[in-house]
């Protein structure tokens, strides 16, 4: 929607079409589901709402090879999901993935029961593995392969119902279809397993799974940058100088501070009070697939580590209800967080027309929280309205409705201008003071609406006045405003 504004000299108006701020991508924007792991500790990919998954590791000791042990009673397992970000409509881009921690409870494998005092049997029968599928080579850019598997699951009492699939990684591509697994490069070179899960349809069927060993070569040399890619990719250094590991389809063996240096294992705390660059080197091993695969190369990579504070600022201590009086006393008012201890100038002399006063407030920070925290006071500068020094109350009578933060919320709905003040000015007067009660209105800078008689304004009302009221009662803007059944066209008088 785009609003049509005419300026009338001597006002200017200086614009810019606001831009909606982009979410940042999280675990639960990703919106991870139908993870599991079945009987014979094999993964079952999930499904997403957002992003990609990139990888599924867990720190259980037995967890090797993209899968889990069996186990002979049901186990909580704690899985980190790797989650490429969509390449457009998220702040976080730059950080190619997110971490989402999920925990899964794998089912015990028990087939028989020797005696009573065993644990119970949890599943009996199903499909069982026949011989091992044979490792797959491939060369990069598309090329694919079929295998019968068939000929590696034999069924029990029932026909084998289906295949699951577990594809760890973006190396290859893999289907099933009834019973034929196809296989398919991708642009890029390495090594990776998949991992094939047969099943039936009988009460408490067990499982039984394969996998494919699946070298995908390459005629390149894998460096720091393949086909445009680097070969890492996000992490991050924390303020205490934990490192998280970017991504690679390599193997990362050791990180260094320069290339081909010693190794770390962690870099020092950020207590600096401001964040600042740094740049690690990672020694990598090139997969499988490439010329050079088995060989290690150095590629850095550079990260903003956070300070080990926040900085107390003006935007955060957000000082409120700052006022000047007609006489030109001043208001303190109040800050959202520190302590306001002083302000400079102490007051003003009288003015006979609305002027505009710069005071400097000095905000003590809090004690704890903050980067200077304990330090000196803060300063920081507010511009306020000081009215004249005219009669308190004017004599001119007007209706103005309920206050909005922005002129165009009068046509989002009907309000009644119903509310009784009083203006020493008449109802174009900008700079005049506004009364209610006998008494300056404190208009919070709010706009309202205002008639010379009880109206309703809004859609489909014609045309009517907005005034922006301060603290102090001064009119700071005056507009005419017609909606047109839309969200309106305003004029800036």
């Amino acid at each position: 929607m785009s609003t049509k504004i005419n300026v009338r000299s001597p006002f200017y108006l200086n614009l810019t079409e606001p831009v909606r701020p982009l979410p940042a991508f999280t675990c639960g924007i990703a919106d991870i589901k139908n993870l599991s792991i079945d009987q014979q500790g094999q993964i079952t990919e999930p499904t997403l709402r957002y992003g990609f998954v990139d990888s599924i590791t867990s720190t259980d000791g037995d967890f090797s090879n993209g899968r889990f042990a069996t186990v002979s009673t049901a186990t909580a397992r704690t899985l980190t999901i790797r989650i490429l970000i969509p390449s457009t409509g998220f702040s976080n881009l730059a950080d190619v993935y997110i971490d989402c921690d999920q925990t899964v409870t794998q089912p015990a494998l028990i087939t028989s029961q020797p005696t009573p005092e065993d644990p119970p049997v949890s599943c009996t029968g199903g499909p069982t593995t026949s011989g091992s599928i044979p490792s797959q080579t491939l060369d990069s850019g598309g090329d694919s392969t079929t295998i019968d598997l068939s000929s590696y699951f034999t069924q029990g009492s029932e026909a084998i119902a289906g295949y699951s699939i577990y594809n760890p990684g973006v190396i290859v591509n893999a289907s099933v279809s009834g019973n034929t697994l196809t296989l398919s490069s991708n642009a890029s070179g390495g090594t990776t397993t998949v991992y094939i899960s047969a099943y039936d349809n009988a009460a408490n069927s067990c499982t039984a799974t394969q996998s494919v060993s699946v070298t995908v070569n390459t005629t390149e040399t894998f460096a720091c940058i393949n086909n445009g890619i680097n070969a890492i990719q996000g992490g991050s250094i924390a303020q205490d100088g934990t490192i998280t590991n970017p991504n690679s389809v390599g193997t990362i063996n050791f990180i260094s501070e320069t290339e081909g240096g010693s190794a770390i294992t962690s870099y020092p705390a950020n207590t600096t009070g401001s964040d600042r660059s740094v740049t690690l080197w990672f020694n990598i091993t090139a997969p499988g697939g490439y010329v050079n695969a088995g060989s290690a190369i150095n590629c850095s990579l550079t990260f903003t580590q956070p300070s080990d504070l926040p900085t107390f600022t003006c935007a955060i201590a957000n000082l409120s209800g700052q006022r000047i009086a007609t006489n030109g006393s001043i208001s303190k008012g109040t800050a959202s967080e520190g302590t306001i201890s002083d302000w400079s100038p102490k007051d003003f002399d009288p003015v006979s027309t609305a002027t505009s006063r710069s005071v400097t407030f000095y905000v003590t920070p809090p004690a704890s929280g903050y980067s200077n925290s304990g330090g000196s006071d803060i300063s920081c500068s507010v511009t306020i309205t000081q009215p004249a020094d005219l009669p308190t109350c004017g004599t001119n009578s007007f209706y103005i409705s309920a206050g909005v933060s922005s002129p165009s919320n009068f046509c989002d709905q009907v309000y009644s201008v119903s509310s009784a003040i009083a203006s020493t000015g008449n109802i174009y007067g900008l700079g005049s003071i506004v009364c209610k009660s006998n008494s300056p209105f404190n208009g919070r800078n709010l706009y309202y609406a205002v008639a010379v008689s009880p109206v309703d304004v809004g859609p489909n009302y014609g045309s009517f006045i907005i005034w922006q009221i301060d603290n102090n009662g001064v009119i700071l803007d005056v507009r005419e405003s017609n909606c047109k059944g839309t969200a309106g066209d305003s004029v800036q008088l």
